[in-house]
């Protein structure tokens, strides 16, 4: 895979230095095989000078946009800029997103993780598909690209030659994938191997907090309480309603338009993220866990546990464990 590092000022340093880093591995590890390095890349700049990352590194480039050689991919990294400096260099994003646009236009893979994905929705390349960033820029995105077909819980996305990764570390997602993509799956895996990445499938919803997603609205505040304080009965969408003084027809109409899902989809999140806690800080039985988040049926709560985390209970405990650990 041959491959361009799109770098622009405030740029995230990380991504670029550690793509280097994956990929140097990788090549030394097939020559040790006796296999052919097969990875090669380039980092470039609008004009081909140096530009000074988000921590405040200089990064030195190879060259200019359209002034290098043939590549199969374009990485795009997250940026720490403030909306003011962003406001500045609006030139400079419509410039990238241009060539974005033509580059994809003539077959290249375009991927972008964390707030890198707002440059590939400004350009226009997200509109009408499948895309994600990560959670607490979810809300602005939906505002300025309501087109986007938004993915609140992955990790990462694949639409049309356009791969999207969430968080500001999720950069090795998205390298990974253009590898598959480029190389086949077992190149990836390899990759994955020695370097020691979890590939392992996963969602936002392991790592947003509802805290943050309460704070857009009273009305999901008090929801909230309502469905912790549930008690003995299961919450209904017809329970919260009549709690909140809604019918049901505007209650799901309410929800759609502040969390983008049905109230049930809110009451089972809100159920997981309880019982999240408390496998986290506590050793109770998944049985006893499943009836203090609300579900009467242990069968039930650990389909809706696996929904929406991918894994089951108990490991999702053990892996918590770990990183505790």
């Amino acid at each position: 895979m041959k491959l361009a590092i799109l770098a622009m000022e405030g740029c995230m340093h990380s991504a670029i230095s550690g793509v280097a880093d994956i990929l140097s591995l990788a090549n030394h590890v097939m020559q040790q095989s006796g296999a052919k390095p097969g990875f090669a890349w380039h980092t470039l700049s609008l004009d081909g000078n140096a530009v000074r990352a988000g921590g405040g590194q200089m990064v030195a480039v190879d060259g200019a946009i359209g002034k290098r050689g043939r590549f199969d991919a374009i990485l795009v990294p997250g940026n720490l800029v403030y909306h003011v400096t962003a406001e500045r260099l609006q030139p400079q994003y419509a410039r990238a997103g241009a060539w974005l646009r033509q580059q994809h236009a003539n077959g290249r893979l375009i991927g972008a993780f964390c707030s890198g994905v707002f440059l590939l929705a400004g350009a226009g390349l997200l509109d009408n598909r499948r895309a994600t960033i990560t959670w607490w820029l979810q809300s602005e995105l939906r505002q300025r690209h309501p087109a986007i077909d938004l993915a609140a819980d992955a990790v990462i996305t694949t639409a049309d030659r356009i791969v999207c990764a969430a968080g500001p570390m999720s950069w090795v997602d998205l390298l990974l994938r253009l590898i598959e993509m480029v190389d086949g799956k077992e190149i990836a895996k390899l990759c994955a191997d020695y370097v020691v990445i979890d590939t392992a499938q996963r969602t936002q919803s392991i790592f947003m907090p509802v805290g943050y997603l309460l704070s857009q609205d009273p009305l999901l505040t008090q929801a909230d309480l309502l469905v912790r304080r549930t008690g003995k009965r299961p919450m209904t969408v017809k329970r919260l309603a009549d709690a909140l003084g809604l019918s049901e027809r505007t209650l799901n109409r309410k929800f759609q338009e502040l969390t983008r899902e049905p109230p049930q989809a809110f009451i089972m999140r809100r159920r997981v993220e309880h019982a999240r806690t408390l496998l986290e800080t506590t050793m109770q039985p998944v049985k006893t866990i499943a009836r203090a988040a609300g579900y009467e049926d242990e069968s039930s709560f650990r389909k809706a546990f696996r929904k929406l985390t991918l894994m089951s209970p108990q490991a999702y405990r053990a892996r918590r464990m770990e990183r505790a650990a």
